[in-house]
């Protein structure tokens, strides 16, 4: 079970931290990666999932991530932290061929002259597409370190790599200027998702959507954890959405999208109406075979019928 954020325990996972890496060098078995995927407002698709970090503590509980990045952050580990979450990401994506991951960057990685030479090595070893790999990284983070950070997400985008402005506000930069950004996707802030949304504030995430996608880079919601909130993704025009409502963050990479399962779950309620016709004795389609019944519902869903 995964505990919630307690800033009391940060200590107590430093000091662990201290003593079980004496040589500032993580262990990538103690990280476990969890997923949380994005999806397509308008179809139901799966756009990616977004990875999530994970450290389990001694007594087998998942520790929430501010925990780790608390005490992570002045220990010079967060660099470490980020290749072991790109390699187990890029090692995941050569076992599962259908599936596109986000990963978040900190801002250490950024002054590690080596990080996109290694990328470029595991990508090649592990033979994994570079466009199946996003990158995070938040807009406040791109604007202040603009010289640094731009060569970086130009490089990644020359490599193959997507790259996503993550926490988007329109606060720190123009919105004419995303055309000038080498970058697929913006996520924008879950505030704009928050009740109560003010005028102001759903017009100006309607307008971020309306550049975007007059730029060609795809909008996202995150926060979505209502019908409401899902509504107002829909008013303001966004390509996907992202939120508790619609998966929480799991341990496997989702595949199917709403549609899919929708079928499955459709399909499952057919075979056991089909047992429990032949364990009761009672014909609940006494015309009908249970494929009959399956072809008849993908004909009328496709239009077949």
């Amino acid at each position: 079970m995964e505990t919630e954020f307690n800033p009391l325990t940060t200590a107590h996972i430093e000091l662990q931290i201290e003593e079980e890496f004496p040589k500032i060098q993580l262990e990538a078995e103690k990280f476990e990666l969890w997923f949380q995927p994005v999806y397509d407002l308008a179809t139901g698709v799966i756009l990616h999932n977004e990875v999530l970090v994970r450290w389990r503590d001694e007594e087998g509980n998942l520790r929430q991530p501010k925990e780790l990045l608390i005490a992570l952050q002045n220990t010079q580990l967060l660099n470490q932290l980020d290749r072991i979450i790109v390699e187990k990401s890029i090692s995941i994506l050569s076992h599962q061929t259908t599936v596109t991951l986000s990963v978040n960057l900190s801002n250490d990685i950024f002054d590690d002259q080596e990080f996109l030479p290694q990328l470029h090595a595991w990508l090649t070893q592990y033979k994994v597409a570079p466009k199946r790999l996003y990158f995070e990284i938040e807009e406040e983070i791109l604007s202040q370190e603009q010289p640094l950070v731009l060569p970086f997400i130009t490089e990644l985008q020359m490599m193959g790599c997507y790259v996503v402005i993550d926490n988007f506000t329109g606060k720190f930069f123009p919105l004419l200027q995303l055309q000038e950004l080498p970058v697929k996707m913006i996520k924008l802030e879950r505030s704009f998702a928050l009740r109560p949304v003010s005028i102001t504030k759903k017009q100006l995430a309607t307008a971020i959507s309306y550049v975007s996608r007059t730029f060609q880079i795809q909008a996202v919601l995150k926060g979505i954890d209502d019908n409401l909130s899902l509504k107002l993704a829909n008013d303001i025009g966004v390509k996907g959405v992202q939120g508790y409502s619609l998966s929480r963050p799991q341990e496997k990479p989702k595949t199917f999208g709403f549609i899919g399962l929708l079928i499955i779950k459709i399909i499952a309620v057919l075979i056991l109406l089909y047992i429990f016709k032949n364990l009761v004795g009672i014909n609940i389609f006494p015309d009908y075979h249970l494929w009959d019944i399956i072809v008849e519902f993908f004909q009328s869903l496709f239009g077949g019928k």
